[in-house]
């Protein structure tokens, strides 16, 4: 049976105002209307017989008694509580403990001096999340004392970056896949052309073809919103990206303060 409500939906143009009028007050009481007669349900609308059973026919219902039908089911679907199962905060717990891991694991220190030795980093993203989490990244280098710019997602952005770069400078690329073929064959061309960057990815895919570019290389998952199937693609979470910044701007904060300890130790001896 096909839901009664794509069945109004689908017919809308064909109603006139007054058959409008009883369907919705149909949709809107199933349960009571599924108990009345065709004569009862036509007294109580101050409607003709035959007018219900004209909108029977333009919804595609063989009479009133398939109308009768579909209202008892809608009733009974109404009366059902909807549980939509939502793994949403279980998944981000798994899947920050990874993240955790995946950062243990890692060797940050020659990332960290460049960070370091560099007098602007510049953050270029290709995307609207990506463009979010290059924002964050930003503002947090700020706190740490570093001067971050972000450039606006346009090649002519970036390549007027390298232009008024200083060498040692890095740059921090924020990609979904890493696998934009224009924006890689550009940093290729940089890479040619002009060795005063020190790149750093930061994609989803572990491997990409920006990864390959890159001196440097951070991997952030995603978590989708919802198991639902039916759920629009694309509706995926990048907290665990802003969680790994977090995690490597404070290692960065820990070895600054570990540098400048065995600079003193240096010094007194």
């Amino acid at each position: 049976m096909a839901n009664l409500r794509s069945m109004v939906y689908n017919s809308n143009t064909k109603l006139n105002d007054s058959e409008k009028q009883i369907i919705q007050y149909v949709l809107n009481n199933p349960n009571d209307c599924s108990k009345l007669s065709l004569a009862k349900l036509a007294k109580k609308l101050y409607v003709s017989e035959s007018a219900i059973f004209r909108l029977c026919k333009k919804l595609g219902l063989s009479g009133y008694s398939e109308l009768k039908f579909d209202l008892v089911e809608l009733a009974e679907s109404n009366q059902k509580p909807i549980k939509i199962e939502n793994n949403f905060a279980k998944e981000l717990s798994k899947v920050n403990i990874d993240v955790l891991k995946y950062f243990k694991q890692r060797d940050f220190n020659s990332l960290y001096r460049d960070l370091d030795n560099a007098s602007t980093i510049y953050i270029y993203s290709t995307g609207w999340q990506q463009e979010l989490i290059a924002q964050y990244l930003a503002h947090e280098l700020f706190v740490v004392g570093k001067n971050a710019t972000v450039l606006p997602s346009a090649l002519d952005e970036l390549k007027a970056a390298a232009r008024f770069a200083k060498k040692g400078d890095v740059l921090f690329i924020i990609s979904f896949t890493g696998d934009n073929n224009t924006i890689n064959e550009e940093i290729t061309k940089l890479e040619l052309i002009n060795d005063k960057f020190k790149y750093v990815s930061f994609t989803n895919m572990m491997q990409n073809k920006l990864a390959s570019l890159a001196q440097h290389n951070i991997y952030f998952p995603t978590i989708a919103f919802t198991d639902d199937a039916d759920f629009k693609s694309g509706k995926v979470a990048f907290t665990p990206a802003y969680y790994l910044i977090d995690l490597l701007i404070s290692e960065y904060v820990a070895w600054q303060q570990n540098q400048g300890e065995d600079v003193e130790i240096n010094v007194g001896n």
